[in-house]
């Protein structure tokens, strides 16, 4: 087995994504808003260093197991790309799973154990258990598989705030002057705004790659969406969920922003590059046309992560 092959089924290039993403929301949300409230992060490196690891090896495992039970369609799909049956086996597919799922919730229940908040770690062993779900069951399933995926995208983001606030509720108590309980409570919002970006980006993609993968699907019998109600409904369902994410984010930069670096970055980067997205579809038949489209929304998906770069100076 070469290294390549590993780290192609464990998806590396995604396990990047989550690192960075978590860690933005880090440094470039988390910190610069405590800052103006004269607060240090509560959540100790170490921890949150734990917390990404956490988060990377139950993906990782999330992306073996589903390798594991989408053998058959995959050559439907895309030969060329299988790993699991031809380059790695099924049985250390299954192996890996289990050992990368067992680290991560373990250090998932030590974390939360370190902040007396054991019950967090119920947390990773919910997204464990439902990503080991979803490729032996609800994968097949009409809407469900599709949800499960957006959900967990839009986990990762959360959790960094999800083990920051308990910890901040400590140092912030109500003798303290009111306007740092309201900092973090934006804060917190802030944040929820890029979880529910990634949830709908995420749906949006899942169910274009699922009419990429038409007529794979159709002969493992899964119940996808294109497979149910067929392309020209599934084309509206995407559409109207990407319109759903340019109306929440002018409602976003109407009521948190209205700053013109802000409304140039949104405009060019997010906005503009959704509509011309919205108009290949419109015009999209062939299975190359999809994956174009898909790609697209994942570079969208990026761009709209990097605008919390941005966003640390707007608070600085």
């Amino acid at each position: 087995m070469q290294i390549l092959d590993f780290l192609k089924l464990i998806r590396y290039k995604n396990l990047l994504i989550i690192v960075i993403t978590q860690y933005l929301m880090r440094w470039c949300v988390i910190a610069p808003f405590l800052k103006t409230i004269n607060q240090e992060m509560q959540f100790s490196e170490g921890l949150f260093a734990l917390l990404v690891l956490a988060t990377v090896l139950i993906a990782a495992a999330g992306y073996a197991i589903n390798d594991y039970f989408d053998i058959k369609t995959d050559f439907a799909n895309h030969p060329e790309s299988v790993i699991v049956g031809t380059k790695i086996s099924r049985r250390w597919a299954m192996t890996y799973n289990n050992i990368f799922n067992f680290i991560g919730v373990a250090i998932g229940f030590w974390i939360s154990y370190k902040i007396e908040l054991i019950n967090l770690g119920f947390l990773f062993l919910f997204v464990s258990g439902g990503l080991w779900f979803y490729s032996a069951l609800y994968k097949k399933q009409l809407i469900i598989g599709n949800i499960i995926v957006a959900l967990f995208a839009a986990i990762v983001p959360l959790l960094t705030v999800i083990y920051e606030i308990p910890l901040l509720n400590k140092v912030i108590t109500p003798n303290r002057p009111p306007v740092e309980a309201t900092v973090v409570s934006i804060m917190f919002l802030y944040i929820t705004g890029y979880s529910i970006f990634a949830f709908l980006t995420t749906l949006a993609r899942e169910i274009i790659k699922d009419v990429e993968d038409l007529e794979g699907d159709d002969i493992s019998g899964r119940q996808t969406i294109p497979v149910t109600w067929g392309i020209k409904t599934s084309k509206s369902i995407i559409i109207s969920i990407l319109s759903i994410i340019l109306i929440l984010l002018s409602i976003i930069y109407i009521n948190f922003f209205q700053d013109f670096t802000t409304l140039i970055y949104i405009m060019l980067f997010i906005f503009i590059p959704i509509i011309f997205l919205i108009i290949k579809l419109l015009k999209a038949n062939k299975k190359a046309d999809f994956h174009f489209i898909s790609t697209g929304l994942k570079g969208v998906m990026l761009l709209g992560l990097l605008f919390s770069v941005l966003l640390w100076f707007v608070i600085e």
